[in-house]
């Protein structure tokens, strides 16, 4: 059976990494490597995490810790850890998350099965009301790679299963001066370099939305400009690409909605701070909520934005 290569990245997860590992160290398919890649965490995950292996020995023997001497963030954790990959097949998983018992030998079987470069598939949510399924809609890699970048599927890694050698052959990394939207900026141009892609309506994945360490939880002005910097990469890999010359157009624009959409009005000063380099673009690209957020936001006043803005959360 092919290996595969699971990497968590580690930093301020003592609360959660106990229950992600155990997850993944209970897994039905054997052929596991597990490349934790340690950026400095200030706090006892890598100690919680030394307990989990004492208590599955098999498992520990294939255990990798990588070190990083200083916070680096988590671009250069993913980078860490695809280098140190030796798998066939490659699963990004965060620390503060967990996954389903087969998961990773449903996913080989996928992937096999359907000589995938890429398996994307469903997940579950674990919210404060309890854990809701979000399913991934995929038609062809084209839309899947166009509502990407218009914020409508998610482009996180943790839902997507790699072969490896799309890492190898593309050489795209993630960018290291990113530390919010590293898989934006990641995931499109990995999805546009595979040659076939599977959907797998399984959710696989659960996924923490408490944790409130996680970005949207602390949005500051270097995490907005990480998206902005994220927009930059995107523009420049598919501008040569007629398919995605709309989204192109108007990516910067979409990012900038997006984030208003998820933070408060206290985080709106910072966003258009940032992107006052893209207001003068008209937005007619952008479908007809997002234009109107897009140009109320253009506005030195916040009110009618903070009054749509309570129109659109109550819809």
């Amino acid at each position: 059976m092919p290996l595969v290569s699971i990497i968590v990245p580690v930093y301020g997860v003592e609360r959660y990494i106990e229950r992600c590992a155990v997850s993944l160290f209970e897994q039905t398919y054997k052929d596991i490597e597990y490349i934790f890649v340690n950026d400095a965490t200030p706090d006892k995950s890598i100690e919680v995490l030394k307990t989990v292996m004492e208590r599955y020995p098999e498992r520990a023997k294939a255990v990798r810790i990588v070190e990083h001497p200083q916070n680096r963030g988590v671009s250069a954790a993913r980078n860490s850890g695809v280098e140190a990959a030796s798998g066939e097949y490659l699963w990004q998983v965060d620390a503060d998350d967990y996954i389903e018992k087969n998961a990773v030998r449903t996913l080989v079987d996928t992937a096999e099965q359907h000589k995938a470069d890429v398996v994307v598939f469903d997940v579950n949510m674990v919210t404060a009301d309890g854990i809701r399924l979000d399913a991934v809609l995929y038609n062809s890699k084209e839309d899947y790679i166009r509502r990407m970048m218009q914020h409508t599927e998610k482009c996180a890694h943790w839902n997507k299963f790699y072969r490896r050698s799309l890492f190898v052959e593309s050489g795209i990394r993630a960018d290291e001066q990113i530390r919010l939207a590293d898989d934006y900026a990641v995931t499109p141009r990995l999805l546009h370099c595979a040659k076939r892609v599977a959907a797998l309506h399984e959710p696989l994945y659960f996924y923490e939305t408490m944790n409130q360490s996680s970005y949207m939880h602390n949005l500051s002005r270097s995490a907005i400009e990480s998206q902005h910097r994220a927009d930059g990469i995107l523009t420049a890999f598919f501008a040569d690409k007629p398919e995605y010359l709309d989204i192109v157009a108007v990516l910067p624009q979409r990012s900038m909605v997006s984030l208003i959409k998820n933070t408060d009005a206290e985080g709106w000063k910072l966003i258009k701070e940032v992107y006052k380099d893209c207001l003068s673009c008209s937005g007619r690209q952008m479908n007809l909520v997002n234009r109107i957020i897009f140009n109320l936001a253009k506005c030195k006043n916040d009110r009618p934005l903070r009054a749509f803005m309570r129109l659109y959360h109550m819809r």
